[in-house]
């Protein structure tokens, strides 16, 4: 089966390149009357899922999911030999571990 996308899409077609013709200069005439362009702010809005979103992204960023001393001991028992010798033991125990916690 062969699919056709043959309709366009902004996100994937072609872009119109920018030039820039000119340094900007706020526009006074826009500006509300009894506010100057010096004393305007821009506000934004975030939406409650956009927050939730945020919350999660910066709550994952700040922790690294690694547990350095828990990495640290695994190496010390592979080194020993005490871990890491028996492939079928490994593949047992990863599959109980993927059942148990179903």
């Amino acid at each position: 089966m062969k699919i056709d996308n043959d309709k366009p899409n902004a996100l994937s077609g072609p872009t119109d390149s920018l030039n820039q013709t000119g340094a900007l200069k706020p526009s006074v005439a826009a500006a509300p009357k009894g506010t100057t362009p010096a004393n305007r702010t821009d506000q934004v809005t975030l939406s409650s899922e956009a927050q939730l979103l945020k919350a999660a992204a910066d709550a994952a960023s700040g922790d690294s999911g690694v547990r350095a001393d828990v990495v640290e001991k695994m190496r010390a028992l592979l080194a020993d030999g005490k871990i890491g010798d028996d492939a079928t033991r490994l593949a047992e125990a990863l599959l109980d571990d993927v059942l148990k916690n179903q």
